[in-house]
């Protein structure tokens, strides 16, 4: 049986799930849906985000779903039903949409989008400022400068450092997560940021995702490597099938291909740097003394990026979750 709704965002309630329609050609991280997530898993439920076949969703709220927050359920007729990132069969069983089949093929869209995620350790001071790394990266992606930012999608606030930085500060020592866009021409970036207190501070983490990577080129990601290597802990660029401008198509792509990744000083100096030398990759120190940062290329060698990708990890003694 269905529940009475109890959500303004919901169009379906059970006990096991709550289900919010979404028939628009863009389906953005508006507060309706991160609202309509607490309130479901307030109770134990999950949130199930039903779209029509047309639509795409943007990074903010794939990263949201793929956080674990939400499930993306595509209709395909009146009948038929998928998941929109691993095209599993779906059917209504009267509590949720649950599994009817196996996952479909992979889908090679012949469109590639670049995918940076930075991650910087900052000092817990008066002085913190929030949102440089974004800059840098909007500006090698897009050409531009990010435009605005703010707790949900569309970007309600005008980009300001300040302002960004005053509103985590006012919510701390609550975590916060804000998106934020920008960009020029056709050259577009949308990512979010997440800011949380930890031992050793403030942790920054930005994750953008820009235009096809034919457009940004390697020079771009060279500088912004330069751009970020005194303060970042790490940063991971990869290009991602069937996403463009920040914006990702329900089809079972295949996952992010990782093609660089910056090891920041903090994590050079712990070994030293004759150490970073010897990574299992193709190494460029970037910085003076006791500041230097590998950036290391994965895609410089004639094994899978991903291999590369796990062999250095282990030589500066870093997981993949970092």
């Amino acid at each position: 049986m269905v529940d009475p709704l109890n959500h303004p965002a919901a169009d379906r309630e059970t006990a096991q799930a709550v289900v919010v329609e979404q028939d628009r050609r863009v389906v953005a991280l508006t507060g309706w849906l991160t609202d309509a997530a607490v309130s479901a898993a307030r109770d134990g439920r999950v949130l199930q985000i039903l779209t029509p076949l047309r639509s795409q969703i943007t990074y903010p709220l794939e990263l949201f779903i793929d956080d674990g927050h939400a499930q993306w359920i595509v209709r395909e007729d009146e009948e038929r039903f998928r998941d929109g990132f691993t095209g599993e069969p779906l059917h209504w069983d009267g509590a949720r949409f649950a599994a009817a089949g196996a996952p479909g093929p992979l889908v090679a869209t012949g469109s590639e989008s670049v995918e940076v995620q930075i991650t910087t350790l900052h000092g817990a001071h008066a002085s913190l400022q929030l949102g440089l790394s974004a800059e840098a990266a909007v500006q090698a992606l897009t050409g531009g400068r990010p435009s605005g930012w703010g707790v949900a999608e569309p970007a309600s606030e005008p980009w300001s450092p300040r302002e960004l930085t005053r509103h985590c500060e006012q919510r701390a020592p609550n975590p916060s997560t804000v998106v934020l866009v920008g960009g020029q021409d056709s050259a577009t970036a949308i990512g979010t940021i997440e800011v949380t207190r930890v031992q050793e501070g403030v942790r920054e983490r930005l994750r953008l995702a820009g235009p096809a990577a034919r457009a940004v080129g390697r020079a771009a990601i060279d500088q912004l490597a330069a751009a970020v290597a005194g303060n970042a802990r790490s940063m991971l660029v990869a290009t991602q099938p069937g996403r463009l401008d920040g914006l990702r198509w329900n089809k079972p792509n295949p996952p992010p291909l990782p093609h660089g990744i910056l090891l920041g000083h903090r994590i050079v100096a712990e070994h030293g740097a004759e150490h970073a030398r010897r990574a299992p990759a193709q190494v460029q120190l970037l910085g003076l003394d006791r500041r230097q940062a590998a950036w290391c290329s994965l895609t410089d060698d004639s094994r899978a990026p991903y291999e590369v990708l796990t062999d250095v990890l282990e030589h500066f003694g870093q997981s993949a979750r970092e």
